[in-house]
């Protein structure tokens, strides 16, 4: 079976120059950064088609690992379970916040699949090395292991329907269908389906799965377009939903919140240890595990530091899902000392994803120093938000520090 390698996108991207010559980068699904190698930067694209709500934040589970896979939501405790594929047996939580929690082993290197089942409370994980479906409990302690014969690259769990769906790294790429029995083991149903790649693909394109059961969506990552791709099921055939893509370099892995209904996409093309997470709010045909919300609202640090007297700005990402122009407010709440800072005056947000940029809208303006809190959209200040999302900033005087 081929390998995609990263190679050439290590040369396209024009990573910045480092201090070492012929460095020697890592090439190929299992490769590893070799100690003392040099890292050029992530850098991240947007594309209108799907809204880049932010950096989440930089994370590190494993100093020599730099290929995230599949991730699977556990909607209770609020985190992911995510596949560490290059670290022998790696697997390990990741929160909202991308704060990096417990980690286990349990199978062989390079798992590519992630599942959660919010039902039973068991993980999934597959590859295409072992090819075989592990299931685990919370605590990586393994429950059972099924030998399928299949290159997996991903996984994800329809608890409406006590199903499990594996996709393969293949030509052509699949999605397979297996029961969940009782005793959480998986059992191949017959059906599976080509994968009817709407953007270019020659084979071996899949990587990561996931299915929103309120939507009753498949979403998977095309590595030849570095775009993740929308489906569903139409009369017992795969058709395509859409395409969105991705604000990432390279995309191998991701999971979809549906808390939030963001999808959560690691940047492999960093090469990093420290490697971004970004924030993707996936298009309309995903609804998460309910209703989608009229408003959200993503604090975007467009400045970390300001000077008092100019008395801003903020940055905002704000998707208004209402499907018509409404006028809000936005206004931060902050901690300590406790106060409501109005953003500006009312402001109409189009429907759809905009970008807010607002000012202090007091006088005197903020004192110096380091302020959180959260950044909220309404129709009055201090009133109840219809979304918020943490702020942190810090505030300095004019002049020469």
């Amino acid at each position: 079976m081929r390998l995609k390698t990263l190679s050439a996108f290590v040369l396209t991207l024009g990573f910045a120059a480092t201090t070492l010559a012929a460095p020697k980068l890592a090439v190929g699904p299992n490769a590893v950064v070799p100690d003392g190698a040099p890292l050029p930067a992530a850098y991240t694209t947007h594309d209108a088609s799907c809204d880049l709500l932010g950096n989440c934040g930089d994370i590190c589970p494993n100093p020599s690992s730099i290929f995230i896979g599949d991730m699977g939501y556990d909607i209770a405790a609020g985190v992911f379970y995510a596949i560490d594929v290059v670290t022998p047996d790696g697997i390990f939580t990741i929160d909202g916040s991308c704060v990096t929690g417990a980690e286990g082993a349990f199978a062989g290197v390079s798992q590519r699949g992630c599942a959660y089942d919010n039902t039973n409370g068991v993980i999934y994980t597959n590859s295409w090395n072992d090819q075989t479906i592990w299931y685990v409990d919370t605590d990586y302690n393994v429950i059972g292991s099924s030998f399928q014969g299949e290159s997996f690259a991903g996984a994800a769990v329809d608890e409406a329907n006590g199903l499990l769906y594996c996709s393969t790294n293949a030509s052509p790429d699949q999605i397979i269908e297996y029961s969940i029995n009782a005793d959480a083991s998986p059992t191949a149903t017959g059906n599976r389906w080509d994968i009817p790649w709407q953007e270019f693909s020659d084979g071996y394109s899949a990587a990561s799965l996931e299915y929103d059961d309120c939507s009753e969506t498949f979403i998977l990552v095309n590595q030849d377009a570095n775009a993740a791709e929308y489906f569903s099921l139409d009369g017992g055939n795969l058709v395509a939903a859409g395409s969105c893509p991705l604000p990432a370099s390279f995309a191998w892995g991701f999971g979809l919140d549906f808390a939030s209904v963001t999808l959560k996409v690691a940047d492999v093309a960093a090469f990093a240890c420290d490697f971004p997470i970004l924030e993707v709010e996936p298009d309309a045909a995903i609804c998460g595990g309910g209703d989608v919300p009229d408003f959200r609202i993503s604090y975007v640090a467009a400045t970390n530091t300001f000077v008092n007297v100019f008395g801003g700005g903020f940055g905002a990402q704000v998707s208004n899902n209402t499907g018509r122009t409404v006028s809000k407010r936005v206004w931060l709440s902050i901690d300590q000392p406790a106060q409501t800072v109005p953003l500006g005056p009312a402001r109409n947000f189009p429907a759809g994803s905009s970008m807010f940029y607002g000012g202090v809208d007091t006088h005197p303006a903020l004192a110096p120093g380091a302020y959180s809190g959260s950044i909220n959209i309404g129709d009055v200040p201090g009133g109840t938000p219809d979304a918020s999302a943490a702020f942190s900033t810090d505030v300095v005087n004019a002049g020469i520090q």
